[in-house]
């Protein structure tokens, strides 16, 4: 599946990122990835950068996720995310990019693949989230069984 499929898929739906808002840039994501020293999949960078007026996702997706741009309000700053989740030293081949009532949707960066599988960090478990619905086998899966489950 690519974001041009989910488009098409979920046509009916707005696009993620709400067009009145500062939009994510590289220099921001670049600076995060620097100072967080995390990685993004592919995907994720291109949702950002290019797909994020495009593509949606689901409304409870919305709440949490992370968008890279420093002059969002910290709810919506992927640095707040990535911050809290640094300062509470969790294992770091994860890298999140969605904060929801104390758990981190992460990136398992283990993989040597551009893409990597999403996963949820629960916090009451210290640990990734072992039930296989809250596993994808990357972003864009990720994106499109949430908003299949929307409905």
């Amino acid at each position: 599946m690519t974001f041009e499929d989910i488009k098409v898929k979920y046509s009916n739906r707005e696009a993620a990122f709400p067009e009145h808002l500062p939009k994510p840039n590289e220099i921001d994501l670049n600076n995060l990835v620097k100072e967080y020293n995390c990685k993004f999949p592919k995907s994720f960078i291109d949702f950002q950068l290019r797909y994020c007026n495009e593509v949606p996702i689901g409304d409870f997706s919305f709440e949490g996720f992370g968008w890279a741009n420093e002059n969002l309000e910290p709810y919506l700053n992927l640095e707040e995310i990535l911050k809290d989740y640094s300062n509470l030293r969790f294992p770091e081949y994860l890298t999140p990019f969605r904060y929801n009532n104390g758990d981190f949707w992460c990136f398992d960066n283990r993989s040597s693949e551009l893409e990597c599988p999403v996963v949820i960090f629960d916090h009451n478990l210290n640990d990734i989230e072992s039930n296989p619905k809250y596993k994808w086998m990357n972003f864009i899966d990720w994106i499109d069984k949430t908003m299949e489950n929307e409905y």
